[in-house]
């Protein structure tokens, strides 16, 4: 039920969005748009008569007759609200070539859903994506989230499975059933910014003080919500979280789900158009608390507006971060002019933690340490690497080491 408390804030947050879709209207050569997405808990939180407002003022601003997406990420509960904003939205939006819901299921272990605040469980989970299946239409694409936790058993043969054996039975049957179209695998982390790390900060976390290897650490939680630990003892470590990691992606890998980026994985053509416009730093507007926009060689009324030098080679900008500050109007509280330098370090960080390859490595000499090619042939003799000529590109199997290869590869890191 709605907050009547809470409902005039959202309301001036829809218009400020609004008002800013019309500002950069007037300043973007550009109209084309690809994709829409509307992110994490925003849906359940702005209501759905406030999604359609923003999206119709999309339409009419800007060109999206070849649209490729519109995407909705939310959490999967409570079940009838999720599954009116599924049917309405993708009854409203039928024209569009791709609807896709995004649902954030986390776990199917019941203490790990305790743990992270969620108030359902595995069999709630179940019932929830049974009553799903009916409502998918063809131009449908659902995508299920989970983080790995660090937490599950070893056999006696030292095989690794899930604690619950009914629930890894039953992601094997969905991924094999082939009804949901993508999955996004994370591991559990602690990064500056996060709740979790300022709960650490203020001693209300224990961290593990060795970093995982995407180079941040994770959250070590108590074993008052774990038992004895994940694995069987203790603390879960990185070597733990990643463990579990490996199961859930093996199953995927072995339902024949291609690994496009390192923590997603999608059926043939059913990637998600969002996450490839940030990793493959295609330009992006982003409206709303804490989200950030970025550009390539932005024109010069976008530089007059967020007052930047015409020769920037790229911009990045992050709204205000509390919501009083952007419905005031106050939406810039950071702008990032980037050097071709800058530029360069980021394509290449970015870049190779897609399944595309890293064209002319030739381009990124300045960037990268002394000793790169040899570097690269040993990787490559590895089979960490794949070399086509000048281009390059992570195996599917040793994307999971991605951070530790490109940390070596980059001289500035």
């Amino acid at each position: 039920m709605k907050s009547e408390m809470i409902q005039p804030q959202f309301e001036m947050y829809t218009n400020q969005i609004i008002s800013d879709i019309k500002k950069y209207s007037e300043v973007l050569d550009d109209k084309e748009v690809k994709s829409i997405y509307f992110w994490g808990w925003t849906p359940q939180l702005i209501w759905l008569e406030n999604i359609e407002k923003i999206t119709d003022t999309i339409i009419q601003y800007f060109d999206t007759e070849n649209l490729w997406e519109f995407s909705i990420e939310m959490n999967p509960y409570p079940k009838d609200e999720v599954y009116h904003i599924v049917k309405s939205l993708t009854k409203k939006y039928r024209e569009f070539s791709r609807v896709r819901f995004s649902f954030g299921i986390q776990s199917f272990e019941n203490k790990m859903l305790s743990a992270s605040g969620r108030d359902i469980t595995f069999p709630w989970i179940v019932d929830f994506l049974r009553d799903l299946q009916p409502l998918k239409k063809d131009n449908n694409v659902f995508n299920l989230d989970f983080i790995a936790f660090g937490y599950f058993n070893k056999s006696k043969t030292w095989n690794y499975q899930l604690r619950n054996s009914t629930a890894m039975n039953f992601f094997q049957t969905l991924a094999t059933s082939k009804f949901i179209d993508s999955y996004s695998l994370y591991t559990l982390e602690l990064f500056p910014g996060s709740l979790r790390y300022y709960k650490a900060k203020n001693g209300n976390l224990t961290l593990n003080p060795s970093p995982n290897r995407e180079g941040l650490y994770h959250e070590a939680i108590t074993p008052s919500l774990l038992g004895e630990g994940a694995g069987g003892w203790g603390y879960p470590t990185s070597d733990d979280i990643y463990e579990e990691f490996a199961i859930l992606k093996d199953i995927l890998l072995y339902a024949w789900y291609k690994r496009y980026e390192i923590s997603n994985f999608s059926l043939l053509w059913k990637s998600s158009v969002h996450n490839r416009t940030y990793r493959e730093m295609w330009d992006y507007l982003w409206l709303g608390t804490s989200a950030s926009s970025f550009f390539k060689s932005p024109n010069e009324k976008l530089c007059s507006l967020l007052n930047i030098s015409n020769n920037t080679k790229a911009v990045r900008w992050t709204n205000a971060l509390e919501f009083p500050k952007f419905y005031s109007g106050k939406s810039e509280s950071e702008i990032i002019s980037m050097t071709e330098k800058d530029l360069l370090i980021e394509e290449f960080f970015l870049g190779l933690r897609t399944d595309n390859w890293i064209k002319n490595i030739q381009k990124y000499e300045s960037v990268l340490v002394p000793d790169y090619a040899e570097k690269i042939k040993s990787y490559s003799d590895q089979w960490f690497i794949e070399i086509l000529e000048d281009w390059i590109r992570f195996t599917d199997q040793w994307m999971d080491i991605y951070n530790d290869i490109v940390t070596e590869l980059l001289d500035e890191i």
